[in-house]
This record gives C-alpha cells, sequence and structure tokens, in this order.
C-alpha cells in the first residue's frame, strides 16, 4: 500500500512539474551549427508548419554582438483578436554559453506604443546551409498571457525564393514543403 502512494505521489509531483502546453521539438537538432555564422544578416519566414491562414512573413534581422544572439523582427501580431504592428527585439541571456547543438533561450519583448509584452523565445535550428535555407522548430511562450506556441519553420534569405532548396533536408525528415502554409507578404 504504501509502495503505491508513493508511486501515485511520484507520478502527480512529475506531471505537475511539466508546463501544460510546452512545445517539444519534434526533430532533431543541428549538433553543430556555427552560431556566428548562422546568426549574421536577415532571414525571412516564408513558409510555416502549423501556422494559421494569416501565418505572415517576418524578417529576422539577426546579429552576435558581445557573445549575445540578436534577433529584431516587426510586424503585424494578433493577440486577444486585436492586429497591432509591434516592433520585437529579442537577446540571449548573458552568462549563459551558447551551445551549438542549442536550443537557443532568447529573451523578447513585442513593443507597440507604450505597450509591452514579454516572451521567451526558444530557437532551435534543425538544419541549415547558412547561405539559403534554415529548418527551425521555434517556441514562443508568453506567460503573462497563458499563450505556448511551436511550430517548425522555414527561413530563407532571399524572401522571394520557392523553397527547393531545402527539399532534400525536409525528405531527409519525411516532410515536404506541401506540409508547410506559404506566409504572405514573401
Amino acid at each position: 500500500m504504501k509502495t503505491i502512494i508513493a508511486v501515485i505521489f511520484f507520478v502527480t509531483y512529475a506531471f505537475a512539474q511539466q508546463p501544460s502546453g510546452t512545445c517539444r521539438n519534434p526533430l532533431t537538432s543541428m549538433p553543430n551549427l556555427q552560431i556566428e555564422k548562422f546568426f549574421k544578416g536577415n532571414w525571412f519566414v516564408t513558409h510555416i508548419m502549423g501556422g494559421s491562414n494569416e501565418a505572415t512573413c517576418r524578417k529576422y534581422e539577426t546579429r552576435m554582438e558581445g557573445g549575445l544572439i540578436k534577433l529584431d523582427a516587426n510586424g503585424d501580431y494578433t493577440f486577444q483578436g486585436k492586429k497591432k504592428l509591434y516592433t520585437t527585439t529579442c537577446s540571449s541571456t548573458s552568462g549563459v554559453p551558447l551551445n551549438p547543438a542549442g536550443p537557443f533561450v532568447l529573451k523578447c519583448r513585442h513593443t507597440h506604443g507604450s505597450e509591452n509584452i514579454f516572451f521567451d523565445l526558444t530557437f532551435s535550428v534543425v538544419d541549415t546551409d547558412y547561405n539559403n535555407y534554415a529548418l527551425v522548430y521555434r517556441c514562443s511562450t508568453y506567460q503573462s498571457l497563458g499563450l505556448n506556441h511551436g511550430n517548425l519553420v522555414l527561413l530563407q534569405q532571399d524572401k522571394t525564393a520557392d523553397g527547393s532548396k531545402a527539399t532534400s533536408s525536409l525528405r531527409r525528415r519525411n516532410l515536404n514543403l506541401n506540409q508547410f502554409t506559404k506566409t504572405t507578404g514573401c
């Protein structure tokens, strides 16, 4: 009887520690990402898996600054049914070493006028050729809003690219471009 109670207690505790709605990357991250090479320049979110029909092209302006990853992305975001143009700034955390296998946790802020919404962006690079495409799993966690959403995105350095350069990478992961929604505005 004590064993059964102990098992019930342990299982209850284990599930209580797991946040509900936690994002889970379904694919293995690239083990030896060249961080400085990847986070340099612009990437466009041209395709998204698991996105809505309102999936919008985003320009990720990336750079390394003082050993930190910096990512800026401006665009329309919809929160609680209201679409607004937000300025978004993200940064990795000082003092936390960057692991080439990721994931990279960035602290972010959406700004619209005097309104600020803070969130964490977990960014896992599944594959990239550094010059044309990157297959990335991203998870946005808005603790203050109780929102947690993850999806697989195809980033490209040319916003008009059709995604064909990522075809073999997708195929190796039993995926194809038809499973993704083309974002609008790219």
